[in-house]
C-alpha cells in the first residue's frame, strides 16, 4: 500500500511524533492508521523507559482550584524549552485534572519520586514521553478540601518555578469572599513565596530542625571560647530569632516592614468585622532538592538525540 504524505500528516498531528518515524509506523501497520498510532506508543514506552534515569528538574509547579477544593503539583520535565512546549501544557492540564479528581490523600504531600502514583499516571506519562521526547516525571502533589468558613487561595511565581497553595479561615462566608481578604490571602500568599517559612506559629516549628539549629550555634559559641553557662544564653537568643524569621506568623511582612504576619491578619480581620486566620499552606519550588547534572552543550544534544 503506498503511504502517502497526506496519511503521514494525519498522523503527525495525532501522536506528535517526527515525519520519518510517522511513514515506518504506517509502512510496519501497512496504512493503517490506529496501527500505526499503536505502533508508535510501544515504541514510545520502550524509550521512555530508556530515558528515565535522567535528571528531571525543569517543568512547572501547577495548581488548580475547584470550589472548596485545592491541587498543586510539580511536573518535572529536563528543559525549560520541553516545559513550554504545546505536549506539556497538555500533560499539565491531564494530569491536574486527574489528581483532582483522583487523589484520596488529603493535606498530605504525596511524593512521587521512587514510583508512579498508580498504573494510569504512569501510562499517561510515558505516553507522554514518547511526544516530547524527554524524561518527564509527576513529583509530588498536595490536596485541600476547605472547611467550614474557609477558602483555599493559590499563588504562583514566574510561571511555574515556585508555587504556594494555603487556607484561610474566616468567622463566616460572607467574609471569605471579601475583597480585604483576598488581597490578604494575596499578600500572605507571596510572602511565603519568598520568605519560606516553614511553619505557621511557633508551636509548630519542626523539633528536628529545631535541634539540630541549636546543636549547630552551640558549637559554634563554644568555639569563640565562651563558657557553657554564657554559651546557652547565647544560643537562646539566636533560636529565638531563628525561629521568628522562619515562622510565617512572626516574620515581618515584605510589602510593609512595620507589620509582622499576624498584625497583617490582625488589621485585615478589624477592617472586615472578623476573626481571620492561616489554617495551612505548603510551598513547592520547581527541582528543590534534585541535584542538577551538568553537561556542555555538544553532549546534551547527544543526549537528546539517543
Amino acid at each position: 500500500m503506498e503511504i502517502t504524505a497526506g496519511l503521514v500528516k494525519e498522523l503527525r498531528e495525532k501522536s506528535g511524533v517526527g515525519m520519518m518515524d510517522c511513514k515506518k509506523a504506517l509502512m510496519e501497520a501497512n496504512g493503517d492508521l490506529d496501527a500505526a498510532m499503536q505502533i508508535l506508543k510501544d515504541k514510545g514506552i520502550a524509550k521512555a523507559a530508556k530515558k528515565a534515569d535522567r535528571v528531571a528538574s525543569e517543568g512547572a509547579v501547577l495548581i488548580s482550584i475547584e470550589g472548596n477544593k485545592g491541587l498543586m503539583l510539580e511536573l518535572n520535565c529536563e528543559t525549560d524549552f520541553a516545559a513550554k512546549s504545546d505536549g506539556f501544557k497538555a500533560l499539565s492540564k491531564t494530569m491536574l485534572d486527574y489528581f483532582a479528581k483522583n487523589a484520596k490523600e488529603e493535606n498530605q504531600v504525596v511524593s512521587m519520586e521512587e514510583n508512579f502514583y498508580n498504573a494510569e499516571v504512569e501510562t499517561m506519562t510515558k505516553e507522554a514521553v514518547a511526544v516530547i521526547g524527554e524524561n518527564i516525571k509527576p513529583r509530588r502533589f498536595v490536596k485541600y478540601e476547605a472547611g467550614e468558613n474557609s477558602f483555599i487561595h493559590s499563588y504562583v511565581h514566574m510561571g511555574g518555578k515556585i508555587g504556594v497553595m494555603l487556607e484561610i479561615k474566616a468567622c463566616c462566608a460572607e467574609c471569605t469572599t471579601k475583597p480585604e481578604v483576598i488581597e490578604m490571602a494575596d499578600g500572605i500568599a507571596m510572602q511565603i513565596a519568598s520568605m519560606r517559612p516553614d511553619c505557621i506559629d511557633v508551636e509548630s516549628f519542626p523539633q528536628d530542625k529545631l535541634a539540630s539549629e541549636k546543636h549547630a550555634f552551640l558549637a559554634q559559641v563554644l568555639e569563640m571560647g565562651k563558657p557553657q553557662a554564657v554559651a546557652e544564653k547565647i544560643v537562646e537568643g539566636k533560636i529565638q530569632k531563628f525561629v521568628s524569621e522562619n515562622t510565617l506568623l512572626e516574620q515581618v511582612f515584605v510589602m510593609n516592614s512595620d507589620l509582622k504576619i499576624k498584625d497583617y491578619i490582625k488589621e485585615t480581620g478589624k477592617k472586615v468585622g472578623c476573626e481571620l486566620k492561616v489554617v495551612r499552606f505548603n510551598r513547592f519550588e520547581l527541582g528543590e532538592g534534585i541535584e542538577k547534572k551538568v553537561e556542555n552543550f555538544a553532549e546534551e544534544v547527544a543526549a537528546q538525540m539517543k
